[in-house]
């Protein structure tokens, strides 16, 4: 099965998918959010794609099955709690039984077995990712983010993180990079190229993978996960503006960044609402 999947909501402990990153074919609904819109044209045009799951976790990604749903491709949709609620975990938790099994019922598969095995293997790549974090400011930041984006192209079992990232000699221009998941990472290259030094970040695939609660595999697994997924550093489409600002702001401080590249994309709108925030509190 190759299931593409969208957003850090979709735990990679239940079973191997392809993570979204950018599709550079033809967009058949461009005038649509441009995220959900790539990953909607990859899943119907690609041949190698036979499955897409992606989560309720703002109004781009919630319409989604009405573009696929005569795609002929296992589709699921995850439901994401509100953040804070009463109940969360236990909701979240049982969105993730049920996305575990509609991947049984449609491949033909069974996966509870081997949930334990691979959230042990999260936990590891998770924790070798976090020490590389920690000293980002030694390194390239544009080599780490593509060691990243080329490591999540394989299978969970592959995933074996090389920390030879290329060396950076940093500067007094200390920056922390604020956005969704950074598709175009030349835009790193320009940043680099400019002198800054990244100190870090709250991206999906860096920062906030990096301040994931690991698994404890001894408990009950779909809570444990749910709590793991919970756990990260919050996405604006979680409604949580203040939480996640004041995260990031402190953040900022202990690292000493003098500066913050917001990267806007074509999407997601979320983040747009927040870079004015961002810059009355940073002003």
């Amino acid at each position: 099965m190759k299931i593409l999947s969208m957003s850090g909501f979709v735990p990679e402990h239940i079973c191997d998918t392809i993570r979204f990153t950018q599709y550079s074919g033809g967009s058949s609904i461009s005038h649509y959010c441009g995220y959900a819109s790539d990953f909607i044209s990859q899943v119907m045009m690609d041949d190698e794609i036979d499955g897409a799951v992606y989560p309720k976790s703002c109004d781009s990604s919630r319409i989604i099955t009405s573009y696929l749903c005569k795609s002929g491709k296992f589709l699921h949709q995850l439901n994401v709690p509100v953040y804070g609620a009463v109940g969360s975990g236990d909701y979240f938790a049982s969105s993730i039984r049920n996305y575990k099994e509609a991947v049984e019922k449609h491949y033909g598969v069974l996966l509870e077995d081997t949930i334990k095995h691979r959230s042990e293997l999260v936990n590891a790549r998770n924790y070798a990712i976090k020490s590389t974090y920690e000293n980002i400011k030694d390194c390239s930041y544009y080599d780490y983010i593509k060691h990243i984006h080329d490591m999540l192209k394989f299978p969970l079992v592959n995933q074996k993180w090389k920390d030879d990232i290329k060396a950076h000699v940093p500067t007094n221009k200390l920056i922390f990079v604020v956005g969704s998941f950074l598709s175009n990472i030349s835009i790193l290259s320009i940043i680099e190229s400019a002198g800054l030094t990244v100190v870090g970040d709250n991206l999906p695939e860096s920062g906030r993978l990096a301040s994931t609660k690991p698994v404890n595999t001894s408990g009950d697994i779909y809570s444990e996960i749910a709590q793991s997924v919970l756990s990260t550093r919050l996405s604006p489409s979680q409604n949580s503006f203040s939480e996640i600002m004041n995260a990031d702001i402190s953040n900022i401080k202990d690292k000493q960044a003098l500066g913050v590249v917001f990267v806007l994309q074509k999407y997601c709108e979320p983040y747009e609402y927040l870079y004015s925030c961002y810059k009355t509190q940073l002003d």
